[in-house]
């Protein structure tokens, strides 16, 4: 399996030169986390484009830098702030044509709120996300993230039973064992809606560690997954806090090619 790094190991490095420390360390796929909205722009995404093409390396994947107003601005409840702040995710799906990437990843909206949404209504705004990812040829795909709605796995059982082939899902380890699972649990049930994979370890010493510094059973995560004819890739994502990212990332792609 192809393993990357998310250039959001290096926050809050701008961007740009997150994308070159991760080509610096010899991965030849990554994720791209925008930081803001001039990221989008066709000149932006075009060079980091063009200096990935540079270096062999595959962009997969994107993330938007609005995670953090999905919640209120898509999925909430007031339709002009939606009208508003739709056309800010259909550049991020275009940003995402012009990477080459065509993962989209969603945080979605929080599992407690104040009003009380209907998951129809969750649903519904979900496949207008994924509407409008497909016209650029972009899937359009649910993180688990604890503390929102998806970080219910049985949450996301029902999402897949609703939204049949347009349900897609990026696993994230670490969120999983934030919200209380087993991660395997949620493989074994997803691992055929599974398209893209954050990967870190875990130990005594956290839930958020380099691969390689704890005890999380990577083979078994890459043998599931190759047996339901996975064919995506998967990027490390750490938080740089405490950490000597660029050395915890060489140490962990090292790790990953003895495995």
């Amino acid at each position: 399996m192809k393993i990357g790094a998310s250039t959001s190991c290096f926050y809050p490095l701008e961007t740009e030169k997150a994308l070159d420390r991760v080509i610096d360390l010899g991965f030849k796929s990554c994720e791209i986390f925008f930081n803001s909205s001039s990221e989008l722009e066709d000149r932006f995404t075009t060079e980091m484009k063009k200096r990935a093409d540079s270096e062999g390396v595959d962009i997969l994947s994107a993330h938007p830098f609005s995670s953090f107003i999905e919640n209120t601005c898509i999925f909430g409840e007031y339709q002009r702030r939606y009208d508003d702040f739709i056309d800010l995710y259909k550049r991020h799906f275009h940003a995402c044509a012009v990477l080459g990437a065509d993962i989209a990843v969603i945080h979605g909206g929080l599992a407690v709120q104040k009003r009380d949404i209907p998951e129809e209504h969750y649903l519904e705004r979900f496949r207008k996300l994924v509407e409008f990812g497909r016209v650029e040829g972009v899937r359009v795909c649910q993180e688990n993230v604890v503390r929102f709605r998806s970080q219910s796995l049985d949450f996301l059982k029902r999402m897949r039973n609703e939204l049949g082939d347009d349900f897609n899902m990026v696993f994230d380890i670490k969120q999983a064992i934030r919200s209380g699972y087993d991660p395997f649990e949620i493989v074994e049930e997803m691992k055929n809606e599974i398209v893209h994979l954050h990967l870190s370890d875990n130990g005594e010493d956290g839930d958020c560690l380099p691969p390689g510094r704890g005890t999380f059973d990577f083979k078994r995560l890459f043998d599931t997954m190759e047996g339901a004819g996975y064919n995506g890739g998967a990027v490390i994502e750490i938080y740089s806090k405490g950490f000597d990212v660029a050395d915890e990332l060489a140490q962990s792609r090292s790790f990953f090619e003895k495995l």
